[in-house]
């Protein structure tokens, strides 16, 4: 008789039970993957329709410091305060090393007739979306990395996000390519400095030569390739300790700048210091063009897109893009 009512009442009780507990313990469970971003290519009057995209979710922001995913988490990435100054070349160190550790996308996509993608169910963390560049008559447009991050600041689930192009035109001639390394430290930091440096250079995402950088070549390379439309992008193999490395470009120059990070420990706590630039001065560039035409300040330097920050639900601390909240699916 015991048996008997514990099969038809106390074990159906305890199913419902386990299927309840995500509810009870969990309430954000249902709400924790609602959020969505939608990508909107235009450029002026063109509609960038079929641009390929790939968002990868690299890991969660505390404050400025970023805690990655496995991938990504061995490599010294120098990623400023992630402010409205820093947050491009932020989100292009992190692509070169996307690309470099062939991180796995959490989802693809392409824009449609309108030029816009969505991406759905994305929960809370940071994310980088990655463009491959398009071919529109004999204009070819290159996307700029976007970095972002949703949280639960507020209840907005929808958000659009407007990507920064530059653009050049297609030529059966070789184009020349750049890649500079500058150290920002002191002199008594230069002995921390490595004898050499290999740079990987990577088109279109396929490893394409291994470089050695040092004093003998005053740590510069320069290499041709057709001007087809390819993107390149190069990443640094091995950082050397105590540097951290960032990463800028444009279309043809890559700057890749190693700053000296100064570790004191006091007690139980470790504070590090970073060396601030003074003298260097990378190679200039073309000020990129952009759907939203923010002022840029030439500095001497590659050009530093000044971009605010959004507030809210998904905040954007990447490069070149402003976002406004969407209207919410569900609104009348």
């Amino acid at each position: 008789m015991r048996q008997t009512i514990r099969k038809r009442y106390i074990l159906p009780l305890i199913a419902g039970l386990l299927l309840l507990f995500p509810l009870r313990f969990c309430p954000d469970a249902a709400a924790a993957a609602d959020k969505t971003i939608t990508l909107i290519c235009r450029q002026d009057e063109t509609v960038l329709t079929g641009m390929e995209w790939s968002l990868y979710r690299i890991g969660v922001r505390h404050d400025t410091a970023i805690e990655f995913v496995p991938e990504l988490s061995g490599y010294s990435m120098d990623l400023g305060d992630l402010s409205s100054k820093t947050v491009d070349t932020a989100a292009k160190t992190i692509e070169s090393y996307v690309t470099a550790v062939s991180l796995a996308p959490l989802a693809n996509g392409q824009t449609d007739t309108s030029g816009e993608l969505t991406f759905g169910g994305l929960s809370n963390g940071l994310y980088l979306a990655s463009g491959k560049t398009l071919e529109v008559g004999n204009t070819v447009y290159y996307p700029s990395a976007l970095l972002l991050e949703i949280n639960d600041a507020d209840a907005s689930l929808d958000y659009d996000a407007y990507p920064k192009f530059y653009q050049s035109t297609l030529s059966v001639e070789a184009k020349e390519y750049t890649v500079k390394k500058v150290w920002i430290d002191d002199d008594d930091a230069h002995s921390a400095r490595p004898a050499d440096l290999t740079v990987d250079l990577y088109q279109d995402g396929v490893l394409k030569e291994t470089v050695t950088l040092n004093e003998g070549n005053d740590w510069e390379y320069t290499w041709s390739a057709l001007n087809d439309g390819s993107e390149w992008t190069v990443a640094e193999r091995e950082i050397p300790e105590p540097y951290a490395v960032m990463i800028d470009s444009n279309s043809s120059q890559f700057l890749i700048r190693n700053t000296y990070q100064e570790t004191t420990t006091t007690g139980s706590e470790t504070e590090t210091t970073t060396t601030t630039e003074t003298t260097t001065e990378p190679p200039a560039t073309e000020p990129p063009s952009t759907t939203t035409k923010p002022s840029l300040v030439q500095t001497g330097q590659l050009w530093w897109p000044v971009i605010p920050l959004a507030l809210g639900g998904v905040i954007l601390v990447g490069a070149g893009i402003s976002m406004r909240a969407g209207k919410k699916k569900n609104e009348k």
